[in-house]
């Protein structure tokens, strides 16, 4: 197969799903790499057939491999084909080809050059994770990267040999026949990290709010085994309702604000005069953890701070903070772990969301957590096809500080930011001590 007769990779992925999010990405990684190589655009004509799936160029005189089969082990060293697997329809859509996006920016600026692998990309939500696995053992992939869906990860590995494989979720339970490098950008790896930080700045006794769901308990569970790890203990903690609005009787009992009242009463009554009196919340807290969404931020936050808990440091997860969005004044002062690419103060953090920005289609933004996912995904599946173990050199990636465990998960060091006059201002990783007043965001 020659190079010539080989469809050019940015061509074929605008035949098969034009997006503004893949115009921005080519002028990322380098427009004029891209420009060189490929010709004026054809957009696909309506009612057209879906396309194939998409293969980058065969290196001159260099034939696809054969099928490998799923019983037999292939020699990563040799691997050179690699298949991606991600959502690409269906309600996971916008995530997997942010995922795509950023891989191919990664792929792109590869210094490799003629030695970065083929790639095939597979659609896992048509006709199926599994369905697109035996595809790709069909085309001749020799690794896998993918899927993304949690469930779809489990389905493959039920079918999965010993391909090399980097999965974008985690395994609840250890894969039979195949055992995945796991990739995930997992809520409880940022819980950690906010523990981490609070104990390092000598703040161990921590209160906890978390909304009443699967996603807040693991959150929740995190936080307090990691900070009770380091020596601390959540002293209290409540589930709330994300469906409601006013908070002020869970927070006041939260706080003890309740019980200093019923002092007060029982005072007025034995003393038999009118006393002017302030509730006063509990002193034995250091910080705050708050799990929310911005929606229900922006309700928590000045609620605690009028119900007198204003002074104490808070902390939360990205899942505080929708990148694009404009206004955080409700919550100034919250402090936040997130990728690199999302709050990092580095120059390359800070020119990738500028051109972003500037060229991805509006509502876009809040998808960079999964191209940064992308991006660093290409990087890892690289190491794992020369042979070695992703993360077991950490990777200053663009999604976090990427490590590997012995359960073969790789774990994200995350960049920090807080709110401030309504905008995000990136933090220093190891800030000083926060005083005694109060804390300082920056």
């Amino acid at each position: 197969m020659q190079e010539t007769a080989a469809p050019c990779l940015a061509h074929a992925l605008l035949r098969m799903r034009p997006t503004g999010l893949l115009r921005g990405l080519l002028l990322v990684c380098g427009s004029a790499i891209v420009g060189a190589a490929c010709g004026p655009l054809q957009q696909p004509e309506a009612g057209s057939a879906p396309a194939r799936p998409v293969t980058t160029p065969t290196r001159p005189g260099r034939q696809p491999a054969a099928v490998a089969p799923a019983t037999v082990v292939v020699p990563v060293a040799q691997a050179h084909k690699l298949a991606l697997l991600l959502p690409l329809s269906g309600a996971q859509r916008a995530a997997g080809e942010a995922i795509r996006d950023g891989f191919l920016a990664a792929y792109l600026a590869d210094p490799a050059g003629s030695e970065r692998p083929e790639v095939l990309i597979l659609d896992e939500a048509s006709p199926g994770p599994a369905a697109a696995y035996q595809a790709a053992l069909g085309a001749g992939a020799d690794a896998l990267l993918g899927p993304l869906l949690k469930e779809s990860v489990a389905e493959v590995a039920r079918v999965a040999g010993p391909l090399p494989w980097l999965a974008l979720n985690n395994l609840d339970t250890p894969a039979a026949a195949s055992n995945p490098y796991q990739f995930a950008l997992t809520p409880e790896d940022e819980a950690r990290a906010v523990a981490e930080r609070a104990a390092a700045q000598g703040q161990l006794r921590a209160l906890a709010l978390a909304p009443d769901s699967d996603w807040g308990r693991r959150l929740l569970g995190a936080f307090t085994a990691a900070l009770e790890e380091r020596g601390g203990t959540v002293v209290a903690y409540r589930f709330y309702d994300p469906a409601m609005r006013d908070y002020t009787a869970l927070i006041q009992r939260l706080l003890l604000l309740d019980e200093s009242r019923t002092r007060q009463r029982e005072l007025v009554a034995n003393l038999g005069v009118s006393l002017e009196f302030e509730p006063r919340r509990r002193d034995d807290l250091d910080c705050i953890f708050l799990a929310a969404n911005p929606v229900s931020g922006r309700l928590l936050w000045p609620q605690l701070r009028f119900l007198n808990a204003g002074d104490l440091p808070i902390y939360a997860t990205s899942a505080i903070y929708q990148p694009g969005e404009s206004g955080g004044v409700d919550r100034d002062g919250i402090m936040f772990t997130d990728a690199p690419a999302v709050v990092g103060s580095d120059p390359r953090a800070s020119a990738l969301r500028a051109t972003l920005a500037s060229r991805w289609p509006p509502g876009a933004a809040g998808q960079m957590r999964f191209y940064a996912m992308g991006y660093d995904a290409y990087v890892l599946a690289r190491t794992m096809m020369a042979g070695s173990s992703p993360g077991l050199t950490p990777v200053d990636g663009l999604s976090g500080g990427l490590s590997l465990d012995g359960n073969r998960r790789l774990h994200r060091r995350m960049a920090w930011a807080a709110f401030r006059n309504g905008q995000v201002v990136p933090l220093e990783d190891a800030p000083p001590p926060a005083p005694a007043g109060g804390p300082d965001p920056g």
